[in-house]
């Protein structure tokens, strides 16, 4: 069987502190070992992946050619991107998580060896409708586009944003230890992060104000921040999404809630945490603040944002 199939694979060689590039080297050594079929489309920007899927996904392509997205969340959003606005926006994606957080694999139970996920292809793949998330800004009017783990607003995106932009992060992965920079920054913002005014509307048309808001995070599933479960309840084929909210809580309440969501999930009845749940959730925030996007960030930025729930298919 595996001298039928053919992958083309689409890779980001610097994902997870580079080990996208360990994850490549051992997957294809796999693949010509295994004398199997394959072309490697390697990612020379950010953002590139996107056209790399989109190309792809507006030809036709036999059921034993497979698309194979290697590297983290943000690589395998760029490849459902691509796709979802291609000519042909149900074409299949198969992923090897070689990223940092690796939330999406979690979720949906995938496994990040390149034996086992190999294995997988040929011996007993399936094709999975899964949940994803749709967004469109009032600035953009009906233009979509789609995430895999969440939109956060606030604090997550704070603690994103200062991650991706320090000096400290590049020696750090330099001796592989470049997740240190998210905790630290944690604890950085934290004590910086300030509240905002947040109105999220549900699909019943009703409108909830939150005044002290200091996290606004739109989930696909449970987790974020690499593992970190914000909403235990989420699931990839629930066909909804969840918005949390979060006030802002004492040094001391962050602390207390941080354990209970690690240990049980039970910060969820706690009177700082809200969530409003849809298929259709519309969250205005009128204060400039950061934004991550399957852990990718954006510049501070004032939002009006419409999203719906969608979906894609999964090789798994």
């Amino acid at each position: 069987m595996h001298k039928k199939i053919k992958l083309h694979l689409l890779v980001n060689l610097v994902a997870g502190n580079n080990h996208g590039k360990i994850t490549y080297a051992k997957f294809a050594k796999l693949l010509k070992d295994s004398q199997i079929s394959f072309r490697a489309q390697i990612s020379q920007y950010p953002g590139e992946i996107i056209k790399l899927a989109k190309k792809y996904a507006n030809n036709n392509h036999s059921e034993d050619e497979i698309l194979v997205i290697i590297g983290g969340d943000g690589s395998f959003n760029q490849a459902l991107n691509g796709v979802k606005k291609s000519l042909h926006p149900n074409t299949p994606l198969a992923y090897l998580p070689a990223g940092s957080g690796n939330d999406f694999a979690r979720a949906a139970k995938l496994t990040t060896d390149p034996q086992k996920f190999l294995n997988r292809l040929l011996n007993n793949r399936k094709i999975e409708k899964v949940d994803c998330g749709s967004y469109s800004s009032q600035k953009e009017n009906v233009i979509k586009h789609y995430f895999v783990n969440n939109y956060g607003i606030g604090f997550d995106a704070n603690v994103v944003h200062q991650s991706n932009n320090q000096k400290m992060k590049k020696i750090l992965n330099k001796i592989h230890l470049g997740n240190l920079i998210y905790g630290l920054n944690v604890i950085n913002v934290l004590q910086k992060q300030d509240t905002f005014t947040a109105t999220v509307t549900g699909a019943d048309g009703i409108a909830h104000i939150f005044h002290d808001a200091y996290l606004v995070t739109t989930t696909n599933h449970p987790y974020f921040g690499g593992g970190v479960p914000i909403l235990p309840k989420a699931n990839l084929h629930s066909h909804v999404l969840d918005t949390v909210i979060v006030e802002k809580p004492s040094l001391r309440k962050f602390v207390f809630l941080f354990a209970k969501m690690l240990k049980d999930g039970s910060h969820v009845t706690d009177s700082h945490f809200h969530y409003i749940e849809g298929k259709e959730i519309r969250v205005n925030v009128k204060k400039p603040e950061y934004t991550q996007i399957d852990g990718e960030d954006t510049d501070k930025m004032a939002h009006s944002i419409q999203f719906m729930i969608d979906n894609f298919y999964l090789i798994r």
